[in-house]
C-alpha cells in the first residue's frame, strides 16, 4: 500500500501531493496538490483541508501514490469496471523557479464501453484572495470576471467553439443550476476565452493556469467553493477547469499538459512593468513553446 502523500520541493515552491484521503475537511476528497506555498509568500495558496489541481475523477477511488523523484509525484488508478475501464495517470512535477507541471493521461483499456464524450475536471480551491475573480483574454481584450452567486454564470467556453458544438447542457441557457437540473459548473457565464489560460491574484501572488488543448478546455468558477476565508465577510473561491475529450480509443493514451505558475508579481527583465497581464501572457508564450496548443487560433 502506498503512502497517502509526499512532500516535494523545487525552486521557490513547496508542495504536498496526495490521494483522496481526508486531510482536514472531515471526508474523502479529490486527489492532487494538498498544500502549496512559495518562499516569496509564506502562506499556503490552498484553502484549509482542500487543494489545487484536484482531479475529480479520483475522488473516493484511492489512487496509488508514487514518488517519481525529489520533485515529482504520480497518482495512478488502474482500469476497472468501476471507471468503465479507463486508466488515469497524473504526474505532478515542481519546476524552478515557480511552476507545477502536470501531465494527465487517460487510456481506455479492454472492456471499455465507448461514450459520446468524456469530461475530466480539476478543482482549485484557493486560500482567501481579496478578489475572487479571474482574468483571461476574450475576443482580443483582457477580461475580468467574477460570479458572485454559486451556480450562476460559472462556465466559460472557448471563443472559437460554436454553440452547437458545446456539450448539450451548454446549448440551453434556459436550464439552470437552481432548478435542480444542472451541475453548478454547467451555468453559462456568457463569456468566452481566446487562449487556454487564466489567472487570479492571491496576496500579490499570481496563480496562473495554462493548458495545451484550446477547444477541449473549459473554465468554471464558484465564489464560495473553497469555503471560509480569513478575509472578514468573504468566502474563498474555486478557480476550476475541465477537459473535454471526444473519444478514447482503446490502448491509445490521450494526454493533457497543464502548467501552474505561482509567482510574485514583480518587475523583471522579461516584464519590466511588473503588470499581471503581461506576466501571464509572457508565461503562456513560454508554455506553448514547450507544448504547442492543440486547436489554437494562432
Amino acid at each position: 500500500m502506498s503512502e497517502p502523500c509526499y512532500f516535494i520541493s523545487a525552486g521557490e515552491l513547496r508542495a504536498i501531493i496526495g490521494d483522496d484521503t481526508d486531510h482536514g475537511a472531515g471526508q474523502d476528497q479529490h486527489s492532487g496538490v494538498w498544500f502549496l506555498t512559495s518562499v516569496k509568500d509564506g502562506h499556503t495558496a490552498v484553502s484549509q483541508g482542500n487543494g489545487v489541481l484536484l482531479f475529480g475523477h479520483h475522488r473516493g477511488r484511492r489512487p496509488a501514490v508514487r514518488r517519481v523523484d525529489e520533485t515529482a509525484v504520480e497518482l495512478f488508478k488502474e482500469a476497472s469496471e468501476a471507471n468503465n475501464f479507463v486508466e488515469t495517470r497524473g504526474v505532478y512535477r515542481l519546476v524552478p523557479p515557480h511552476y507545477i507541471d502536470y501531465e494527465m493521461t487517460a487510456t481506455a483499456r479492454e472492456g471499455h464501453r465507448p461514450q459520446e464524450d468524456y469530461s475530466f475536471g480539476w478543482c482549485c480551491y484557493v486560500n482567501s484572495p481579496l478578489d475572487g475573480g479571474i482574468h483571461f483574454i476574450e475576443k482580443g481584450l483582457w477580461t475580468y470576471y467574477y460570479n458572485p452567486i454559486h451556480g450562476q454564470g460559472a462556465m466559460i467556453f472557448p471563443t472559437d467553439l460554436p454553440v452547437d458544438e458545446r456539450e448539450p447542457w451548454g446549448r440551453d441557457a434556459a436550464t439552470t443550476f437552481l432548478d435542480g437540473k444542472r451541475n453548478f459548473s454547467h451555468s453559462d457565464s456568457g463569456h468566452t476565452f481566446d487562449y487556454p489560460f487564466y489567472f487570479g491574484i492571491i496576496r500579490g501572488m499570481m496563480f496562473l493556469i495554462m493548458a495545451d488543448d484550446y477547444p477541449g478546455s473549459r473554465f468554471y468558477l464558484s465564489p464560495s467553493g473553497a469555503g471560509g476565508s480569513i478575509v472578514p465577510g468573504q468566502s474563498s473561491p474555486a478557480w476550476d477547469f475541465n477537459w473535454q475529450v471526444n473519444a478514447l480509443p482503446v490502448d491509445e493514451p490521450q494526454v493533457l499538459h497543464v502548467r501552474v505558475a505561482y509567482k510574485r508579481l514583480e518587475k523583471t527583465e522579461e516584464v519590466p512593468n511588473g503588470y499581471a497581464a503581461d506576466h501571464a501572457y509572457w508565461e503562456f508564450q513560454k508554455f506553448r513553446e514547450i507544448h504547442p496548443i492543440r486547436g489554437a487560433r494562432d
